[in-house]
């Protein structure tokens, strides 16, 4: 009786090991393979599931099948064994199929649709030798390695699938999330004020900028000056839409279609007027000093600058009395000391004549009239200039000048220029910008590319290259699972025997 039951132990380790074997093995390596298609930065939401969806299914639907004949074959539980293994063969086998003869269809149509629209064929590897395991998985890292660097440029957000919102807005106004556009939003349409980039937005935007750019170069234009030129317009035409927004007119005399105000008639008076909330981001006396004390402790604290300063003292420059250059590179540092010294270089007529003014000197009043409601600040409350352009072209280019550079400078991620990424007083020349215009495109093309193959292709590759290596093992492991099934069955009728 004990030596029966030893073996009814035994047997069922073997059973379960063999079961285990099969299909749990199966689906456990199909989330191994999945692994990189998971941890793209280019997968959706389910497609980072979808390859395990798929093995989990196959193996659910075996399970109905044994169930289907443990009902059919009662008795006869090899045969049972048989038919299911079978249909085991023929489900594992599904996705190589499916892959080899359907899949392949699409992926070349996704790779010629791309070679059309000008990215070189030599981009891509053929169906065949993208679908071997060593290339799906190298391929994917190299592509999150790209992606990666890209993020990095440009200081994205760490978490830069979906960006992040530092902070509320200025005003006080509400931010709201789009979670399909990833991104954070103003009551004015625009990114609020403490938004980062995503991935796709930042992507968005530098399309917007440096497609737009092209297309006015290859017509033998300046976008900035058409640009400036069209802002100047709106600007001195009385009629114009944005005066009449600034003036608080009737929304029913707009010219631009479905125009609404934001909130109220006044939003714009309640943001810039006199007393409007905005002011409180213009540039004053106070903080035109700050800047030039964070300026001059900033200088003053360089290696480079210190090892300028011997050769500056060597040359027949007169600072006005009781100044010298040390002295002015410090946390110390004034506007009204700029300013001297400015004045004490007789460069202070220059100035002047550049303000319009004959005066010999300049003073800090000049300054502050030239800067007088100088602010790159936009109220998350009310339209900016460039909502009312006409010209759609102009508009998308404006906007994405406005995100590519001053929304990206408060947020420290520039996205064009000769440096971008964060740029601030402690990192005055950010990071070189290590992409050309052309080139940045056909990357983001490339990425639209792997986007549909990995999206599309991916998952069902990683369940075929699965199976391929497990099918036969899944059909032995089953036949298995049975024979020692029957066994056990043996040594329970031996049991009874003896009990009888």
């Amino acid at each position: 009786m004990e030596k029966v039951r030893r073996k009814i132990t035994i047997l069922r380790v073997l059973q379960v090991v063999f079961y285990a074997l099969g299909f749990p093995l199966f689906v456990h390596l199909v989330m191994l393979a999945n692994k990189p298609i998971a941890d793209s930065y280019l997968a959706g939401n389910m497609t980072a599931y979808m390859a395990i969806i798929i093995a989990a299914v196959l193996w659910v639907v075996v399970i109905l099948i044994q169930l289907l004949f443990k009902a059919i074959c009662r008795k006869n539980r090899m045969a049972r064994a048989v038919w299911v293994a079978l249909f085991a063969a023929v489900i594992t086998l599904a996705p190589v199929l499916y892959s080899d003869f359907m899949l392949k269809g699409e992926y070349d149509a996704i790779v010629d649709k791309y070679v059309e629209e000008g990215l070189s064929e030599s981009k891509f590897y053929n169906y065949e030798k993208a679908i071997t395991p060593e290339v799906f998985e190298e391929s994917l890292a190299n592509l999150n390695a790209e992606i990666k660097n890209y993020v990095a440029v440009y200081n994205l957000d760490m978490d830069a699938l979906t960006g992040n919102n530092f902070g509320n807005n200025g005003d006080g106004s509400e931010v709201t999330y789009d979670e399909e556009a990833q991104a954070y939003y103003s009551p004015n349409g625009m990114f609020s004020d403490g938004y980062l980039f995503s991935l796709k937005q930042a992507i968005a935007v530098q399309r917007a900028y440096y497609e737009n750019k092209l297309a006015y170069e290859a017509e033998g234009k300046d976008i900035d000056a058409e640009l400036a030129a069209a802002l100047l317009a709106l600007e001195n035409d009385k009629s114009s839409d944005w005066n009449k927004y600034k003036s608080g007119a009737s929304a029913s005399s707009f010219d631009k279609e479905g125009f609404e105000y934001i909130a109220s008639e006044d939003e714009y008076e309640l943001a810039y007027g006199e007393d409007g909330y905005a002011k409180k981001f213009y540039v004053t006396d106070d903080r035109l000093d700050a800047i030039a004390s964070v300026i001059g402790g900033k200088l003053g604290a360089n290696p480079d600058v210190g090892s300028l300063l011997s050769i500056i003292d060597m040359l027949p420059i007169e600072l006005p009395e009781g100044l010298d250059i040390n002295s002015l590179l410090t946390e110390d540092l004034t506007v009204d000391q700029l300013i001297d010294v400015i004045n004490g270089l007789g460069l202070g007529k220059t100035l002047a004549g550049l303000m319009g003014s004959d005066a010999e000197n300049i003073t800090k009043d000049d300054l502050m009239n030239l800067l007088s409601g100088y602010s790159n600040y936009q109220s998350p409350s009310t339209y900016p200039i460039f909502y009312f352009l006409e010209d759609e072209a102009l508009q998308e280019y404006a906007y994405a000048n406005y995100y590519a550079t001053i929304h990206g400078g408060k947020v420290g991620s520039v996205l064009v220029g000769e440096n971008v990424g964060l740029m601030n007083l402690d990192n005055m020349a950010g990071t070189p910008n290590p992409y050309s215009t052309q080139g940045l495109l056909d990357m983001f093309d490339y990425w639209d590319a792997q986007t549909e193959i990995i999206n599309n292709i991916y998952p069902m590759i990683a369940v075929r290259n699965t199976a391929l290596k497990m099918s036969a093992s899944i059909v032995f492991c089953i036949l298995a699972a049975y024979w020692f099934t029957s066994k056990i069955d043996e040594q329970y009728a031996k049991l009874k025997l003896a009990k009888k």
